[in-house]
């Protein structure tokens, strides 16, 4: 076996595959297609889910995948507030409204993602289009968090179904591609490609080491 070879294989797609069950079933429930009660299966989803984005993000980590493995983890644990959350109101342990402190939550989420944005149009055209509905998501859901204003949920509630498509497109082929070895679903070309950092400035850098 290689030294080179990563611990472990690939965690991505099972942990994007757990938000894209998560995402399902709080999209019917966002635009009132299904009831707001049906919202409990979200506890089942969001602690089933929570683990398996800990799992990947900690071997995407130990893999040396920077930004998957902080994603995965930063996930999985806005993944355990919701869960515990909807759990903690469901048993009158959380009384009154939870809006501002979701409004907040959800603002900083959307502050990483809009930050992480770049890295991502780094990869692929389905990555990049991931982030950017991700983005739209939890921009909108924090601005009808803190002002009550319903527009910006139904735009939130109806970005949904593009965040489940762009999930399970890379699901589906990254895991694919990678058995064939060649691309058999269209992930398409980066967005942004790194400048090169010219050899003087190597040089430099590795002189202040």
């Amino acid at each position: 076996m290689s030294d080179n070879r990563p611990p472990f294989a690939n965690p991505t797609p099972s942990g994007e595959a757990v938000l894209a069950f998560y995402l399902a079933c709080l999209w019917p429930v966002a635009t009132g297609m299904a009831p707001h009660s049906a919202g409990m299966i979200l506890v089942a989803l969001g602690f089933c889910g929570a683990i398996v984005q800990t799992v990947a993000g900690i071997m995407n980590m130990r893999n040396g995948i920077v930004l998957t493995g902080n994603i995965f983890l930063t996930f999985s644990a806005f993944m355990w507030y919701g869960c515990l959350e909807h759990l903690l109101i469901a048993l009158k342990i959380i009384q009154g409204s939870t809006a501002v402190v979701d409004g907040i939550v959800f603002g900083v989420m959307a502050l990483l993602m809009l930050g992480w944005t770049p890295c991502f149009m780094l990869k692929n055209t389905v990555g990049s289009l991931f982030m950017l509905v991700t983005d739209v998501f939890f921009v909108f859901a924090s601005l009808y968090f803190l002002t009550g204003t319903k527009l910006f949920w139904a735009i939130a509630g109806w970005d949904l179904p593009l965040v489940i498509l762009a999930c399970v497109w890379q699901v589906v082929g990254s895991v694919v591609n990678e058995i064939f070895g060649r691309e058999v679903y269209w992930m398409g070309k980066p967005w942004i490609t790194k400048k090169p950092v010219p050899a003087s400035s190597q040089q430099v850098s590795l002189a202040a080491k």
